[in-house]
């Protein structure tokens, strides 16, 4: 009996946990804004920081992360990517630098600073991670060995 009032008790505690993971309240001015940038968007999971919101959700087949403060203000947002969604002028940059690597995917990042991408390459021996700005400037990050 002790046992069952055991396991009772833990099933309520995940359940309680599972149903705080839910949308938090978010203000009005950043949903209307988010609203107005977004109007087709329906799954957007928010998340809520100290002075912020985080938003995220995916439109054709770009997986975006928005960062709101309080009052609706954009403060960065972060887009996740394939290679066919990437400029061509950048591919071709990227092509010419490093020819014997295919792009696995694309980071683009703008917040009121900058406006970068981070480029994730492959070949057979070793992931690279390359920094680009919209003006075709490359910048090896980190290069990474695969495992054998």
């Amino acid at each position: 009996m002790k046992k069952s009032i055991a396991n009772l008790l833990v099933i309520c505690a995940v359940s309680l946990a599972a149903m705080s993971f839910d949308n938090p309240p978010v203000t009005e001015k950043v949903l209307k804004q988010f609203s107005a940038s977004f109007p087709t968007v329906v799954d957007a999971k928010w998340f809520e920081g100290d002075n912020y919101y985080d938003v995220y959700f995916e439109k054709e087949q770009i997986k975006y992360n928005i960062r709101y403060d309080r009052n609706g203000k954009i403060l960065s947002t972060r887009n996740y990517y394939t290679a066919e969604k990437l400029s061509p002028f950048l591919k071709g940059k990227v092509a010419e630098k490093f020819p014997d690597k295919t792009m696995f995917g694309v980071t683009e990042i703008t917040n009121s600073e900058e406006m970068y991408f981070v480029l994730v390459l492959e070949d057979k021996t070793s992931w690279t991670n390359v920094k680009a700005d919209a003006t075709g400037t490359l910048t090896v990050i980190e290069k990474l060995k695969k495992a054998e």
